[in-house]
Protein backbone atom coordinates (compact mmCIF):
# COMPACT_ATOMS: atom_id res chain seq x y z
CA UNK A 1 0.00 0.00 0.00
CA UNK A 2 1.15 3.69 -0.99
CA UNK A 3 1.67 6.09 1.59
CA UNK A 4 -1.08 7.80 0.57
CA UNK A 5 -3.36 4.88 0.50
CA UNK A 6 -2.29 4.36 4.61
CA UNK A 7 -2.55 8.16 4.92
CA UNK A 8 -6.32 7.70 3.35
CA UNK A 9 -7.27 4.85 5.87
CA UNK A 10 -5.87 6.32 8.82
CA UNK A 11 -8.11 9.05 7.88
CA UNK A 12 -11.10 7.27 7.43
CA UNK A 13 -10.08 5.12 11.08
CA UNK A 14 -10.69 8.33 12.44
CA UNK A 15 -13.66 9.82 10.44
CA UNK A 16 -15.86 6.20 10.75
CA UNK A 17 -14.79 5.56 14.47
CA UNK A 18 -16.16 9.43 15.08
CA UNK A 19 -19.48 8.46 13.27
CA UNK A 20 -19.76 5.11 14.84
CA UNK A 21 -17.82 5.86 18.25
CA UNK A 22 -15.60 3.24 17.95
CA UNK A 23 -12.42 3.54 20.02
CA UNK A 24 -10.41 1.42 19.07
CA UNK A 25 -10.57 3.14 15.33
CA UNK A 26 -10.18 6.34 16.79
CA UNK A 27 -7.20 5.08 19.08
CA UNK A 28 -5.79 3.79 15.81
CA UNK A 29 -5.90 6.84 13.88
CA UNK A 30 -4.03 8.68 16.44
CA UNK A 31 -0.47 8.79 18.34
CA UNK A 32 -2.47 9.09 21.42
CA UNK A 33 0.65 10.06 23.30
CA UNK A 34 0.82 13.45 22.02
CA UNK A 35 -1.92 13.82 19.35
CA UNK A 36 -3.83 16.96 20.25
CA UNK A 37 -6.94 18.96 18.59
CA UNK A 38 -7.16 22.67 18.23
CA UNK A 39 -10.37 24.35 16.33
CA UNK A 40 -12.21 27.07 16.28
CA UNK A 41 -15.64 26.18 17.89
CA UNK A 42 -18.77 27.63 17.24
CA UNK A 43 -19.78 28.48 21.21
CA UNK A 44 -23.36 29.23 22.52
CA UNK A 45 -23.85 32.35 21.06
CA UNK A 46 -22.31 31.31 17.43
CA UNK A 47 -19.39 32.95 17.60
CA UNK A 48 -16.45 31.11 17.14
CA UNK A 49 -13.92 30.36 19.93
CA UNK A 50 -10.38 28.52 19.64
CA UNK A 51 -9.83 25.69 22.17
CA UNK A 52 -7.52 22.75 22.45
CA UNK A 53 -7.57 19.66 24.68
CA UNK A 54 -5.41 16.71 24.10
CA UNK A 55 -6.87 13.81 22.03
CA UNK A 56 -7.52 11.30 24.64
CA UNK A 57 -9.60 13.44 26.31
CA UNK A 58 -11.77 14.27 23.40
CA UNK A 59 -12.32 10.22 22.44
CA UNK A 60 -13.17 9.58 25.81
CA UNK A 61 -15.82 12.37 25.41
CA UNK A 62 -16.80 11.31 21.79
CA UNK A 63 -17.60 7.74 22.72
CA UNK A 64 -19.24 8.54 25.69
CA UNK A 65 -22.97 7.10 25.47
CA UNK A 66 -24.23 10.87 26.86
CA UNK A 67 -22.33 12.64 23.57
CA UNK A 68 -24.30 13.67 20.35
CA UNK A 69 -22.73 12.90 17.34
CA UNK A 70 -22.93 15.44 14.65
CA UNK A 71 -24.96 14.18 11.88
CA UNK A 72 -22.02 14.52 8.89
CA UNK A 73 -22.95 13.05 5.29
CA UNK A 74 -20.09 11.39 3.40
CA UNK A 75 -16.40 12.97 4.33
CA UNK A 76 -13.82 13.45 1.82
CA UNK A 77 -9.79 13.87 1.60
CA UNK A 78 -9.79 17.10 -0.26
CA UNK A 79 -5.70 17.06 -0.26
CA UNK A 80 -2.71 15.62 0.99
CA UNK A 81 0.32 16.61 0.76
CA UNK A 82 4.05 14.69 1.31
CA UNK A 83 6.41 17.09 2.73
CA UNK A 84 8.70 14.03 3.96
CA UNK A 85 8.90 10.35 4.09
CA UNK A 86 7.76 10.54 8.05
CA UNK A 87 5.58 14.16 7.63
CA UNK A 88 2.31 15.38 5.77
CA UNK A 89 -0.75 17.32 6.01
CA UNK A 90 -4.61 16.29 4.76
CA UNK A 91 -7.29 18.80 4.35
CA UNK A 92 -10.50 16.48 4.79
CA UNK A 93 -14.15 18.26 4.25
CA UNK A 94 -16.65 16.20 7.07
CA UNK A 95 -19.55 16.88 5.12
CA UNK A 96 -19.92 20.23 5.01
CA UNK A 97 -20.21 20.22 8.96
CA UNK A 98 -16.39 21.26 9.62
CA UNK A 99 -13.25 21.03 7.48
CA UNK A 100 -10.20 19.53 9.42
CA UNK A 101 -6.62 19.69 8.68
CA UNK A 102 -4.42 17.14 10.19
CA UNK A 103 -0.75 16.87 10.52
CA UNK A 104 0.41 13.39 10.14
CA UNK A 105 3.63 11.77 10.92
CA UNK A 106 4.57 8.02 10.52
CA UNK A 107 5.06 6.17 13.93
CA UNK A 108 6.65 3.09 13.78
CA UNK A 109 6.22 2.74 10.25
CA UNK A 110 2.11 3.65 10.35
CA UNK A 111 0.73 6.93 9.98
CA UNK A 112 -1.10 8.52 12.11
CA UNK A 113 -2.59 11.75 13.05
CA UNK A 114 -0.74 14.02 15.47
CA UNK A 115 -2.63 16.92 15.18
CA UNK A 116 -6.18 18.07 14.23
CA UNK A 117 -7.37 21.54 13.50
CA UNK A 118 -10.87 22.03 12.72
CA UNK A 119 -13.07 24.92 11.71
CA UNK A 120 -16.73 24.74 12.63
CA UNK A 121 -18.29 25.64 9.37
Amino acid sequence: MSDRDEISKTVFDYFEGYKTKDRARLERAFALDVANIMGNWKNQDGELELFSKPMKEVIDTWVSPDYTLKNFADGKILEIQMFSDVGATVLFDCGGVFTDTFQMAKVDGEWRIVNKFFVDQ
